[in-house]
């Protein structure tokens, strides 16, 4: 009876992997990885937080460029390079990280640890790459839509030099040096600035382990955050069309935050064409509402909005919002990424947690802040 039961125990199904899995390295650095049962791609993304490498006005747009720099790799052909494989790159700068976001064919995860391998290699920067990058970066800035030009010069009215655009200055870009950009990169890259989030149909284990790996060899290094001071209203001027109005939120966890995202949400949607702006933080931000088209539309549904008719659509877009984030795994890696990368114990759970406990007394504070002197208005002309 006892070698019976012994031999059923042996046959038995392992256990199931949990849906995720979070790695703290003796280094800082943190491994995510989620699976997606059934998923068509794998997400990996790599995220470089600026703790350390803030934007000032004599630094502000070199981690942008050095991120365009990274971003070709070492041979400057790895975006053609995985596109032969199936694969794409894109890149791009925050205000909290510098992020590089993989999408893979399945069954081609040894692809992405070969190019973040890549990725996290110094590159080699000399004064002719830095003109030729910043000319490309000249012809970026020109292609900016209205509601990057209107979310800058609100983040600016909001926060001064601490909500410096990290697209940057071009004159700034212009000067840069190779050892301005390597100083950048030592700082980035070190292990407790450093997350990579991986999501698809993968298993945990197998891929905590490899993408760990490659994140031991980042060196253990003390790097002291600055933080950004409570924003403050007023009005400012853009050259371009249209009209937006900001409010400045407090970190991700706090009530206050899902509260406003959930009051612009609900403004956005009581005038046609209008867009709605936030990058999840555990800084203090901004919430942008904005329209690219006649002004008197928007202006119009934030001065006469009333509270209790928006309260439940708001809850219910707020809650569309955040579900649109842990859709795919490219959506998947980058908010869980993200929020990490800002606090280790950020999750987007926090933001439905209070979504579910907003009030209707702190919703109507909310819409209420879009119309006070504490928001920022942004006219274009």
């Amino acid at each position: 009876m006892l070698a019976c039961l012994a031999c059923f125990l042996t046959l038995q199904v392992p256990l199931e992997q949990p849906p995720r899995l979070r790695t703290v390295l003796p280094n800082g650095a943190v491994t995510l990885v989620e699976k997606v049962p059934g998923a068509k791609t794998i997400a990996v993304q790599l995220f470089a937080s600026s703790r350390g490498t803030e934007e000032t006005p004599i630094t502000n747009g070199l981690r942008h460029l050095l991120e365009h720099l990274i971003a070709k790799g070492p041979k400057g052909d790895l975006d053609r390079r995985l596109e032969r494989a199936g694969g794409f790159l894109t890149a791009e700068t925050t205000r909290d990280a510098m992020v590089f976001k993989l999408s893979l064919p399945v069954g081609k995860l040894d692809l992405g640890i070969k190019c973040l391998t890549e990725l996290m290699q110094a590159p080699d920067i000399t004064t002719e790459s830095i003109k030729h990058e910043a000319d490309i970066l000249d012809q970026e800035a020109a292609l900016r839509d209205d509601s990057a030009k209107f979310s800058a010069a609100a983040w600016f009215q909001a926060y001064g030099e601490s909500g410096l655009d990290p697209a940057g200055n071009l004159d700034v870009i212009r000067d840069a040096t190779p050892a301005m950009l390597k100083s950048i990169h030592k700082i980035q890259f070190s292990g407790s600035n450093l997350v990579i989030a991986v999501a698809g149909d993968l298993d945990l284990d197998k891929t905590t382990n490899a993408f760990s790996s490659l994140l031991m060899s980042a060196p253990k290094t003390t790097v002291v955050p600055h933080v950004r001071k409570e924003g403050v209203g007023g009005t400012t001027t853009v050259e371009a069309l249209g009209l937006a109005y900001a409010v400045p939120v407090p970190g991700f966890r706090k009530p206050e935050t899902v509260a406003r995202l959930a009051a612009a949400l609900a403004l956005a949607s009581e005038s046609d064409h209008c867009y709605v702006i936030y990058t999840p933080s555990n800084n203090p931000g901004l919430i942008t509402i904005g329209r690219s088209e006649d002004k008197p539309g928007l202006a119009r549904a934030v001065s006469t909005a009333k509270p209790e008719q928006l309260y439940s659509r708001g809850r219910i877009l707020a809650k569309a919002w955040i579900s649109r984030m842990l859709n795919t795994p490219e959506q998947i890696a980058g908010i869980r990424g993200l929020l990490i990368v800002n606090a280790i114990d950020l999750k987007p759970d926090t933001l439905i947690e209070n979504l579910n406990a907003m009030t209707f007394k702190q919703f109507t504070a909310a819409v209420d802040f879009f119309r006070s002197s504490d928001a920022i208005v942004v006219n274009g002309r």
